[in-house]
């Protein structure tokens, strides 16, 4: 476990689920969240601490007229091959739990909190979930998930379904959680099991 002085906990979900949702209820709480697609976006832009190396590694297909990185290309290409997916992965996720574990530590020396949130996404599947006090899961139905990424990204069904299989099953995670938030019902349902999840880890 963490030899710091604050709980990391990690939230994890998968894409459509409602994880942002219950970080930003978390938030409102008072808990600082450190968010690893925010460290992984600003890593991939030009100059970033991640893009000379996947440039290298995917080519200059993957970059637009003026030179930063297209993300809906690179994710066309890794999101359609594990082997490229893995890649990417290998790339970013060492800068990104790095800097994570830093910008904590910040806040922690910031406020005093007693907890920080991690919003990871592949946070089990990076292993991440090991560093952690205490690991909690959005659950959600895939139909749901299929319908919200379709939304948000205006992708077609098949898209969304190639994002959603890409990552680790939900049943796993179920496995893998200490806690789990199901995100079925409605955004006041989510924000009550937020709140009474708050109250269980301050005194954990």
């Amino acid at each position: 476990m963490t030899l710091v002085r604050y709980k990391r906990i990690g939230l994890t979900g998968g894409i459509g689920s409602g994880k942002t949702t219950a970080a930003e209820y978390f938030s409102a709480l008072g808990v600082p969240v450190v968010n690893a697609d925010e460290i992984s976006r600003a890593s991939l832009e030009k100059g970033g601490a991640c893009y000379h190396r996947v440039v290298e590694t995917f080519g200059t297909d993957v970059l637009r007229d003026d030179g930063t990185i297209d993300r809906k290309q690179l994710a066309k290409i890794v999101f359609s091959d594990e082997d490229q997916l893995r890649a990417l992965n290998e790339i970013v996720h060492p800068h990104v739990l790095k800097t994570m574990f830093e910008q904590a530590d910040e806040l922690f020396a910031d406020c005093g909190c007693k907890l920080v949130l991690f919003d990871v996404p592949l946070l089990f599947e990076s292993g991440m979930d090991r560093e952690m006090d205490a690991n909690v899961l959005v659950a959600c139905d895939e139909e749901t998930r299929i319908r919200r990424v379709m939304e948000r990204d205006k992708l077609t069904r098949e898209a969304a379904l190639l994002r959603i299989r890409a990552q680790m099953p939900e049943e796993e995670k179920r496995a893998l959680a200490d806690y789990v938030l199901d995100n079925h019902s409605s955004p006041d349902n989510l924000k009550r099991q937020v709140e009474s999840l708050y109250e269980q880890l301050i005194n954990i």
